[in-house]
């Protein structure tokens, strides 16, 4: 008899498809036929049409995470929210938490001898633009190209346009691409995946690619959220330029991962970086995968008066101009002008250690640390000077080309 109440159901929905009763009373009676998954698909229908009582937030949501179905228990989350229910939204955020725990628990080192496990990356990355120093003009492109997107959804919603993709930031060693990327996922209020190139590679076969897999499925796990590859060329190099098959699949797998086969990225926002944008396969940069390529150069002298205010914040100084520092620094990245503090203070701390007191840093040991730090750009910028002469032809990389004929900049590496 159920049998052939649900089939009669099942006719008079999809003879009315936009009748919510219908449709309610069928996936009510597939529950109680123990058909839950069945069921459980007439409620994702029910909540694209706005049409699932308030009342049944919690218990379908709850129904949801006993089988598995994290997107529909996320779903009768924000819809319960949306409508004001108090009671049950707290054990529901409590499912949502421990299945995305549960999901991102992922083990990814599968060797003869040892095995470890992925830590979930659920909480929100707290940094954000003010922490970065100078580079307004970069934050001013991400912010267009990246965070509008994922904080107006609606509006993009309205064209078709979905929020996620991937960008690639590229640019000398030390100049700041991974802080980058972190106060990318802070403005946006995300969680913040870091990829680093030991948690993929490994020396077993297939290994590696298992890795892979398992970094996006955490990242899905916890979406919406920031996937931050580094080293993209280790990851992607290019296939033509390697004659092994290791490397090869291993950027077949990253192309599979972009282009969601058998998943769905909705909502992940990939983000990369490289200081070798020239050794990344040429399939990564197709419009769909890293389609928006951004550069970030040495900081300018405003920028790394900047940085040194960040830098200093916690020091001790007295007397320091920053100002005139930036302006002694000429090509100095972040990672530099960390050194250079780094180093003024050593002298402080041998100061302290001989008179037995504590000075404050001044511009007096900056200024003497100032001839043992070299800026480590200089070297990228000459590599890519000649990429950019000889093998520019696609104009992907013409920022640089821009930057490299300021008149500063050629007097520099010259």
């Amino acid at each position: 008899m159920t049998n052939d109440r649900i089939s009669a159901l099942r006719k008079a929905v999809e003879a009315s498809p936009d009748d919510v009763l219908l449709r309610l009373i069928l996936a009510e009676t597939l529950v109680a036929a123990d058909e839950t998954d069945s069921a459980l698909d007439e409620y994702v229908v029910l909540l694209d049409q706005h049409g699932l009582p308030a009342d049944q937030f919690v218990p379908v949501g709850e129904l949801a995470a006993a089988n598995g179905r994290l997107a529909l228990l996320r779903s009768c989350l924000e819809a319960a929210r949306q409508a004001g229910v108090v009671e049950g939204t707290g054990r529901l955020q409590q499912l949502v938490d421990e299945m995305i725990s549960e999901r991102s628990g992922v083990r990814v080192k599968v060797g003869p001898e040892d095995e470890a496990v992925v830590e979930s990356d659920t909480v929100k990355e707290t940094t954000t633009f003010d922490q970065v120093g100078g580079m307004d003009e970069i934050k001013r492109v991400i912010h267009r190209m990246v965070i509008l997107p994922l904080s107006r959804p609606e509006l993009y919603s309205k064209y078709g346009r979905r929020s996620g993709g991937g960008v690639m930031l590229y640019g000398p060693p030390g100049c700041g691409k991974t802080l980058l990327a972190r106060a990318t996922a802070g403005e946006c209020g995300l969680p913040f995946v870091n990829v680093r190139i030991e948690d993929v590679m490994d020396p077993y076969l297939g290994v590696s690619e298992r890795n892979l897999h398992a970094a996006f499925e955490r990242a899905r796990a916890n979406a919406p959220c920031v996937l931050f590859l580094d080293e993209l060329d280790a990851l992607a190099f290019a296939r033509h330029k390697h004659g092994g098959s290791e490397s090869r699949r291993l950027v077949d797998v990253l192309l599979q991962e972009l282009d969601a086969i058998g998943s769905e990225n909705e909502g992940l926002l990939v983000l990369a970086a490289t200081n070798a944008p020239w050794d990344v396969d040429e399939a990564m940069l197709r419009p769909g995968r890293f389609d928006r390529v951004i550069f970030v150069p040495p900081p300018d002298e405003p920028a790394r008066a900047d940085i040194l205010s960040v830098v200093l914040k916690d020091v001790p100084t007295t007397g320091v101009d920053l100002k005139s520092l930036a302006g002694q620094t000429p090509m100095f990245s972040g990672a530099d002008l960390r050194a250079l503090v780094e180093r003024g203070v050593d002298r402080v701390i041998d100061e302290a250690l001989t008179s037995g007191g504590e000075p404050p840093l001044s511009m007096q040991h900056l200024s003497a640390a100032l001839p043992t730090v070299k800026p480590s750009t200089l070297d990228w910028l000459h590599r890519v000077r000649s990429y950019i002469e000889f093998a520019n032809q696609s104009e992907r990389y013409d920022d640089v080309a821009e930057y490299l004929r300021s008149k500063d900049i050629r007097r520099r590496l010259s």
